[in-house]
């Protein structure tokens, strides 16, 4: 802890220098490469930098979720990528284009999830569950480590995310400080030497990252809440059963929607009303009635047409008649009843 301001200058003139350098870039297919090779770390390396209060289940979803999403969107095979330099020590894997683009945004998903929720924003990507992998009617979470292992997670859980990063990347990744101050800034971190600090205060016990207790991709499975399934089960059968007995009875002819009583308001609805909606009783004028009656209007008009027998076309148009709705315009003769 001592050495710790000795190494923050170092550490800072070494990211400007390596900041300075061009950039390298890399194809899509490269990167895809990287993820496919080198999934499981990747996966591990979000894992650790989720928050823990995200509980283990949903943390493993989120962490393959996070890794699957590394990619380059939108653009095609061949495309040059943009990448800030990374250290250059370490494994073969760390020196590789593909490899640091694909697990800066892993990074970087990973500290936008551990972001709290608020209204002033709307929420990023990441801090919403992922739509895939699902899994339904089970429980996944790694398997159980040993006290080391556990101490170790209840210490990261009281870091923040920056500084949970600075951690990994120092663990996992052999990455020195010059190395975590480029990934972090590249991930958009606006203070990295107080994450540096902040992770310097828990003892590095690297060797435990690599322990299965954080390893998502080697899982164990259980049921979910059995008791609890079965009641959202019944809940929701109980609701679509009732939305189809609503939608029925609100479609069936004669009452509610039908075509019987689409102009009917409720107050309408009574025997004589009812009875005026009979085809049967209405009175058809012979063919020869205009020529002797007093009356010249339609009362007096023989009907003609193929739909004088249509009794459901009669039925609709005496429901009109008897029953108009505030959307049928009425007319009378002035001095006689509409």
């Amino acid at each position: 802890m001592q050495s710790q301001p000795s190494q923050s200058p170092g550490a800072s003139t070494n990211a400007n220098a390596s900041a300075s350098a061009p950039a390298p870039v890399l194809d899509v297919e490269q990167a895809e490469a990287a993820l496919v090779e080198h999934y499981p770390r990747l996966v591990r390396l979000a894992y650790l930098v989720l928050p823990p209060s995200l509980g283990r289940n949903r943390r493993v979803l989120t962490a393959h979720a996070l890794t699957q999403r590394a990619l380059p969107r939108g653009r095609k095979s061949g495309t040059a990528v943009a990448i800030p330099s990374q250290q250059r020590g370490g494994g073969p894997h760390l020196r590789d284009p593909g490899y640091a683009y694909v697990r800066l945004q892993v990074v970087r998903g990973a500290l936008d999830a551990g972001l709290p929720l608020t209204w002033k924003a709307l929420p990023r990507r990441a801090q919403l569950p992922p739509l895939l992998p699902q899994v339904r009617g089970l429980r996944l979470f790694p398997r159980a480590g040993g006290a080391d292992e556990l101490a170790l997670d209840q210490r990261l859980a009281k870091l923040s995310g920056p500084a949970r990063a600075a951690y990994v990347l120092r663990g996992l990744e052999g990455l020195d400080d010059a190395g975590v101050c480029t990934v972090l800034t590249a991930a958009g971190c606006d203070d990295v030497d107080d994450a540096l600090d902040e992770a310097d205060e828990v003892e590095a016990r690297y060797a435990l990252l690599a322990s299965p207790e954080f390893d998502p991709c080697s899982l164990q499975a259980r049921p979910t809440d059995l008791m609890r399934r079965r009641q959202h089960m019944k809940a929701a059968g109980v609701a679509a059963l009732a939305t189809l007995v609503c939608g029925a009875l609100l479609g069936m002819p004669g009452e509610g929607w039908g075509p019987d009583g689409a102009a009917a308001p409720p107050y309408a609805r009574n025997p004589a009303a009812q009875a005026a909606l009979d085809p049967g009783q209405l009175t058809v004028a012979t063919t020869s009635a205009w020529k002797r009656s007093a009356r010249t209007d339609f009362s007096v008009w023989p009907a003609r047409g193929n739909l004088t027998g249509d009794r459901e076309l009669l039925r609709r148009a005496l429901a009109v008649w008897a029953r108009p709705g505030g959307t049928v315009q009425v007319s009378a003769t002035p001095g006689t009843p509409s």
